[in-house]
C-alpha cells in the first residue's frame, strides 16, 4: 500500500496520475494548510523539508517528485514512461525540464507574490521571470506544432507534469500567455484517464481547458 503526501493542484498531482495509471491501491493525505498553519507533524516526520510530493511504501518513505515518478512507472506497467532507447532519455529529458527548468521559476513567482502582494507585479524580478517563463513555453509551442504530445504522439509523465505547471500560471492573472495550440495540447492532456481521475479526485480545475 501507498500512502501519497499531496496538495491539490501541486506537483504531487503527477504523482497521484501515476499511481492511478499503474492501478495502485494508495492513500491520500492532503497537507495543504492555510493561514501560515503549520503542517501536520507525520508530514513532517516523514519529509522535515515540508514540501510535497512524499511516497510512503510500506514505511519506506521516498521525496522528490522525479525520483517518486521514476520508480513507480519503472517497476510497474504503465503507458507513461518507455522502458529504453532514446523514446525514454527524451521522455526524461523533458520531465526533468518542467521539474528543474519550469517548476522553480514558477516557485520564485509565489515567493514574490506570497511576500509582495499587488506590489509584485511591479518588482522587476518578476518581470523578468515571467519573461523567462514565456520563452520556455514558446520553446514547448513550436515542439509541439507537428506533434501531438512534447516525445511524438504518444503522451508521457512529462505531459504530465507539464500541464500540471501550466496550470499555476491563472495565479499570475494575464501576465502568462499561451498559445491555442497550447490550449489544444492541455486539452489533450487533461483527457487523458488517469489525469483527469486525480483531477477530479484533487478538486481542481484547469483554468485553460474549462
Amino acid at each position: 500500500m501507498y500512502k501519497l503526501y499531496y496538495s491539490p493542484g501541486s506537483c504531487s498531482l503527477a504523482v497521484h496520475t501515476a499511481l492511478i495509471d499503474i492501478k495502485a491501491q494508495f492513500q491520500l493525505i492532503n497537507v495543504a494548510t492555510t493561514n501560515n498553519q503549520p503542517k501536520p507533524a507525520d508530514f513532517l516526520k516523514a519529509n522535515p523539508r515540508g514540501s510535497v510530493p512524499v511516497l510512503e511504501i510500506d514505511g519506506f518513505v521516498l521525496r522528490e517528485g522525479m525520483a517518486i515518478l521514476i520508480y513507480l512507472l519503472d517497476t510497474n506497467d504503465n503507458n507513461l514512461l518507455p522502458k529504453s532507447g532514446l523514446t525514454r532519455a527524451t521522455t526524461l529529458e523533458w520531465l526533468a525540464f518542467a521539474n528543474s527548468t519550469l517548476h522553480p521559476l514558477y516557485g520564485r513567482l509565489f515567493v514574490m507574490k506570497k511576500n509582495f502582494g499587488d506590489k509584485a507585479v511591479d518588482n522587476p524580478m518578476m518581470s523578468l521571470t515571467i519573461k523567462q517563463i514565456e520563452k520556455f513555453w514558446h520553446e514547448i509551442d513550436e515542439r509541439l506544432k507537428n506533434q501531438q504530445f512534447i516525445v511524438g504522439n504518444q503522451i508521457s509523465i512529462a505531459d504530465i507534469l507539464i500541464t500540471v505547471i501550466a496550470n499555476w500560471s491563472q495565479y499570475f492573472g494575464p501576465a502568462i500567455n499561451f498559445s491555442e495550440n497550447l490550449k489544444k495540447y492541455f486539452i489533450r492532456v487533461t483527457a487523458y484517464s488517469a489525469f483527469s481521475q486525480a483531477l477530479n479526485a484533487e478538486n481542481v480545475n484547469h483554468y485553460l481547458v474549462n
